[in-house]
């Protein structure tokens, strides 16, 4: 880092305090990036940013009072210029997609290493954007285990993502086919083939998939 060019300020986002003493220990001597703040969930992340200059915040996703991911979508839309990496153990397809939907611009897992951790954090920085090694493979390999079938992101036509959200929504079939013209035969076709996409036995299951893995628009 050149002498006129100042330091990355990082907040650090964790409910486990030993994990934040274990980032700061880890990047105390990296002269390009200064952890300025921590927070403990959602809510004090929003706090500390609204209060403090912060350039990128290292964000995790399981956490209490208001996870990663609700936090990342406030955060983004509400704070542009502050950029987030998240920082999960998490490697599964639907917590990326969504962050990544959220406005995320960076995704490393926790058993990363220091200089992945510095790459991605002034990739970010810098307008870029960085997703770990190992969560490339990881997604790569359950892409191919899953090819046929992918229950977190099965693909949905048009019309199947229609009588979703109408389901989602608590129209009866009845009221479905009288919406879009179709007979009721064919809506209770589109609701099985639903279900097992999602691979749940009732629309209760259905929506709470639809919902858990935001399926919906």
């Amino acid at each position: 880092m050149s002498d006129n060019q100042l330091p990355i300020k990082v907040l650090v986002a964790d409910d486990h305090q030993l994990m934040i003493d274990g980032i700061k220990t880890v990047l105390e001597d990296v002269h390009e990036i200064d952890i300025v703040e921590e927070a403990h969930n959602g809510l004090e992340v929003l706090s500390r940013v609204k209060h403090k200059p912060v350039d990128v915040v290292l964000l995790d996703i399981n956490m209490p009072q208001m996870d990663g991911l609700d936090c990342c979508k406030i955060l983004t839309k509400t704070y542009p210029d502050v950029k987030v990496v998240v920082l999960s153990q998490f490697s599964e397809k639907r917590f990326v997609k969504r962050m990544i939907k959220y406005g995320a611009s960076g995704y490393v897992l926790k058993d990363t290493s220091k200089d992945e951790l510095i790459t991605a954090i002034t990739r970010v920085h810098e307008g870029g954007t960085y997703f770990s090694d190992k969560l490339s493979i990881s997604l790569l390999q359950n892409e191919i285990s899953g090819s046929a079938y992918d229950p977190l992101f099965p693909k949905l036509t048009s019309r199947e993502k229609e009588i979703l959200t109408l389901i989602c929504e608590e129209y009866s079939s009845n009221e479905i086919a009288e919406k879009f013209n179709l007979s009721f035969h064919t809506v209770e076709t589109h609701r099985a083939n639903l279900m097992n996409k999602a691979g749940v036995k009732n629309s209760v299951g259905l929506a709470r998939w639809a919902v858990e893995n935001d399926m919906l628009d």
